[in-house]
């Protein structure tokens, strides 16, 4: 089996540690794009060329004129949490399977954003900056969460697990 990996090498190296690659490597033949520039039309075809499975970073576009000059190809993965930039209805047409990466840095991003809640509320950060630079911190009354109104833009993965958190935590949710 042969496996395009589009990202850039420095995108590559903060997805990918060198010891997965090198797994990968050992398990399948690996296309690496070498480029700076994420990968257009012509030069995903050019380096898939023979190959059954591409993962697509998500500067990188997978339209019908990629799908239609790759007969072999069996999947596309887009390393993302969504498939917007990948033609799924040519995909399906040319029986090419589509998927793509879970989201694994959910839960982190959603811990970041209740660490950033209670670090403003309590005014954490501002403190312990005051206290390194030699200054005493301005006393202030710091603000409860519970009770509070919280108001989210979007509803999107992140969202979908902070809000019934921050419900949990007594806060009212508007979204």
């Amino acid at each position: 089996m042969k496996l395009l990996l589009t990202h850039v090498p420095q995108a590559r190296r903060q997805y990918y540690g060198a010891r997965a690659l090198k797994r990968l490597q050992e398990l399948v033949d690996v296309v690496l794009h070498e480029g700076d520039a994420p990968l257009d039309s012509a030069g995903v075809i050019a380096m898939a060329r023979g190959t059954d499975f591409i993962i697509a970073d998500r500067s990188t576009p997978v339209p019908a004129e990629v799908l239609a000059s790759l007969p072999g190809l069996k999947v596309v993965m887009r390393s993302a949490i969504d498939i917007r930039n990948i033609d799924v209805a040519a995909a399906s047409a040319a029986g090419v399977l589509v998927t793509h990466a879970e989201a694994g840095f959910v839960k982190s991003v959603v811990e970041l954003t209740l660490g950033f809640l209670v670090d403003l509320s309590r005014g954490i950060s501002r403190a312990a900056a005051d206290y390194h630079a030699d200054r005493i911190p301005e006393i202030r009354v710091g603000r409860q969460l519970s009770g509070s109104t919280v108001g989210i833009v979007g509803y999107g993965r992140i969202a979908r697990d902070l809000a019934p958190l921050l419900a949990q935590m007594g806060m009212s949710v508007v979204i």
